[in-house]
């Protein structure tokens, strides 16, 4: 499933260990990181390099007498070309691999202990390497956890899963994540869960007359 949007909706704070694809198909979105800004309209798209962090601000279609939603779509690649590679965030590379293991398994338990095993190294270590490149590994597993929703969410598959899946204790703290970490509203993270929840949703009973009137694209955001 795309992501759409009715309302103006700036994600921040964004960042995958893989080449992210984002791409628009109604409206207009910018993406922004550090001093630098691209702006992509309908049929566009724009490949971020792996772990550089952006943000995207999506912007609805305002046509005379309506306003057609913002669509765009996002999809990691497998591989990065070395052109990709190089113009990746090289200033990290433990915490780059940390959050590419994390975004692959986000229900696994990532607490120090079990990662330095895995590494080999102490956990005192295993904090002094992501110290040193300015992370915390709690941080890094919500940020990765968050990016793993999100990344289910704008898939144009629609495959998804539910917040268990995600590595998150409830619906409440999956909300809260991710309005903590990409400024997702809560009411906005709700319609998010239900749509990555297992379970079909049950809509309400609607007149007629309102079924005539619903918008061409289900504002999932």
């Amino acid at each position: 499933m795309a992501i759409v949007t009715h309302h103006t909706l700036l994600l921040r704070e964004l960042r995958f260990a893989a080449p992210a694809r984002v791409k628009v198909w109604k409206g207009a979105a910018t993406l922004k990181s550090g001093g630098v800004a691209i702006e992509l309209r309908a049929g566009e798209s724009f490949t971020v390099p792996p772990f550089v962090r952006f943000s995207c601000l999506a912007h609805p279609r305002l046509a005379p007498g309506q306003a057609r939603p913002a669509v765009w779509s996002l999809a990691l690649e497998a591989h990065a070309s070395p052109e990709m590679e190089r113009a990746a965030d090289a200033s990290k590379p433990w915490t780059r691999k940390l959050a590419a293991a994390i975004f692959d398994d986000p229900a696994a338990d990532w607490r120090a202990a079990r990662v330095a095993g895995m590494w080999q190294v102490t956990p005192a270590r295993l904090r002094a390497f992501l110290f040193a490149e300015g992370e915390s590994l709690r941080a890094l597993v919500r940020e990765q956890r968050v990016a793993r929703v999100l990344a289910q969410l704008a898939r144009m598959d629609g495959a998804g899963g539910g917040f268990a899946e995600a590595g998150f204790a409830s619906a409440a703290a999956m909300a809260q994540a991710c309005q903590d970490v990409i400024g997702l509203p809560p009411e906005i993270a709700q319609r998010a869960i239900a749509l990555l929840s297992p379970a079909p949703l049950q809509p309400a009973p609607e007149p007629l007359g309102d079924a005539l009137r619903r918008p061409r694209y289900r504002p999932y955001f």
